[in-house]
């Protein structure tokens, strides 16, 4: 059987319409699709809703890829890799130069409080940014700001105890071994925690609307700020974790404030109101996201577990090191979840309209695109390690350097199963998270404490590439069952 073409959703300028509260999905007609190529950047609005006739919706599935389809879909997913540099440039910057200038002790510690912080947001994201970019899109896209608005509330709600969690943390740590380097570095990451999460919402709510150039503005505010303060932290002698993570939680704060001013979410009067408390947006996003609670704490068990144990086995000098020799794959690592967030909207709306065949070929192309993106960056740092090394560090982890293509491997393990993630999310399958983390995060830990012991950090290292791998095989296979299950009913499998 021949496969159908890939679609590219369509956009169209949506600013008067936002700014009314009346933004409305749905499927292009001729003139617009002829105008496509006429699309301004700044103005790119959200995917619109599919014809209500049926003959419609089944010629729209087989829609072919035009070039203005091309040129749309590829400025956009440009502006999302461009924004999410930005962002990541700001805390590779902050690594980087942690790691140049500090001791690996003092610096092992900014990685295992960095840890603890990756490990807070990750029920953030799951309670609120993957709730809102599936049912925005949705169920809302009449009242966007309303809905927008709510979710600031959850936000407030949520990272307020979460944050608090981690200021305890650093006090007892304080009151226990009040002269270790980890006290500064975990209450500085609870200071940060509430301000770096609202920049990231205020984000996920630029591509949430298709608006990535609006993100790009926030981000470069945020980059800006927090280079400015490096260097300032660094002249003065006063750079080390906790004034680290102080200036990132600044620099999140302002760079949230621009966002949601450009949003116009802030401005009550120019949107219409959507009658959904904080409760009810809480409990909505509870019913999608709590398989992804725990799934976000099994991740973390398998993707921390090695820095955690490397800390307490090796010292963290180790800890330090196998952080400095991964900051390489953890940007390539953003741009796969960047190209995620960019399709996950377009995801979730093509399965609302019932098409699973369109949704298959965007889920495979993506994945493809990612598996090809990824493998050329592990043989790059296969061939020139040792060059980005020096380039990076000066020589000071010369010895280490095998480890960063070893590390590469995790980006390919996870752009190997990105595309069928977000199928699985966008239609509304998060269980399946929760299923892959359950058996990567015993394949980490047993493989950690096994490999640590076995080939010191390179043991480490390994563990960090099978238990990716292992997450992403039992994607795949949810994916064929998702896929086999709708094709024998012949019905969505709602």
């Amino acid at each position: 059987m021949a496969r159908s073409p890939v679609v590219v959703p369509s956009f169209t300028n949506f600013e008067t319409c936002w700014r009314r509260g009346t933004v409305q999905l749905r499927e292009p007609g001729a003139r617009e699709m002829r105008a496509e190529h006429d699309i301004e950047l700044a103005g790119v609005g959200v995917p619109v809703q599919a014809a209500a006739a049926s003959s419609t919706a089944r010629l729209s599935a087989k829609v072919v890829i035009t070039p203005g389809r091309l040129r749309t879909w590829g400025w956009l997913s440009a502006l999302s890799l461009v924004d999410q540099g930005l962002t990541s440039g700001a805390s590779f910057g902050v690594n980087l130069l942690l790691a140049r200038w500090m001791a690996p002790e003092v610096y092992g510690a900014f990685a295992v409080a960095f840890a603890g912080f990756l490990f807070v947001s990750g029920f953030h994201n799951v309670l609120l940014l993957e709730p809102m970019s599936v049912m925005g899109p949705s169920r809302y896209s009449g009242n966007l700001p309303a809905y927008f608005r709510a979710q600031i509330a959850v936000h407030v709600v949520l990272v307020g105890a979460l944050s608090g969690a981690l200021l305890l943390g650093g006090f007892i740590l304080w009151r226990i071994v009040p002269g270790s380097p980890l006290v500064g570095a975990v209450t500085g990451g609870g200071l940060a925690l509430p301000f770096l999460l609202l920049a990231w919402l205020a984000r996920r709510m630029c591509y949430v609307i298709q608006r990535p150039a609006l993100a790009i503005q926030g981000s470069a505010f945020y980059l800006g700020l927090v280079a400015a303060g490096l260097f300032v932290l660094a002249h003065f002698a006063w750079l080390n974790s906790f004034t680290a993570f102080v200036l990132m939680g600044g620099g999140g704060l302002a760079s949230a404030g621009l966002l949601l001013w450009g949003l116009g979410v802030v401005e009550r009067e120019t949107y219409i109101e959507l009658g959904l408390s904080w409760r009810g947006a809480l409990r909505e996003n509870w019913t999608y996201g709590r398989w992804l609670v725990g799934s976000a704490v099994l991740f973390s068990i398998s993707s921390q577990t090695q820095m955690y144990l490397a800390a307490g086995l090796l010292g963290l000098g180790a800890a330090g090191i196998l952080r400095a020799m991964q900051l390489p794959s953890l940007v390539m690592m953003q741009v796969t979840t960047a190209a995620g967030l960019l399709v996950l909207p377009a995801f979730s709306y093509d399965f609302g309209k019932g098409l699973i065949e369109r949704l298959r070929h965007k889920a495979l192309l993506v994945s493809a695109g990612l598996v090809s993106a990824t493998l050329v960056f592990a043989a790059f740092l296969a061939l020139f390690a040792r060059w980005v090394e020096h380039l990076l560090f000066g020589g000071k982890y010369a010895s280490y350097v095998w480890l960063m293509p070893v590390l590469a491997l995790l980006p390919v393990c996870t752009g190997l199963s990105m595309g069928y993630t977000m199928a699985l999310r966008a239609s509304r399958r998060p269980h399946f998270d929760l299923i892959a983390n359950a058996v990567a995060a015993p394949v980490g830990v047993v493989s950690a404490i096994l490999f640590l012991h076995w080939w010191g950090l390179a043991g480490a290292a390994a563990s960090i590439v099978l238990s990716s791998l292992a997450a992403s095989v039992v994607i795949l296979l949810s994916y064929r069952r998702f896929l086999s299950g709708v094709e024998t009913s012949g019905r969505l499998g709602l």
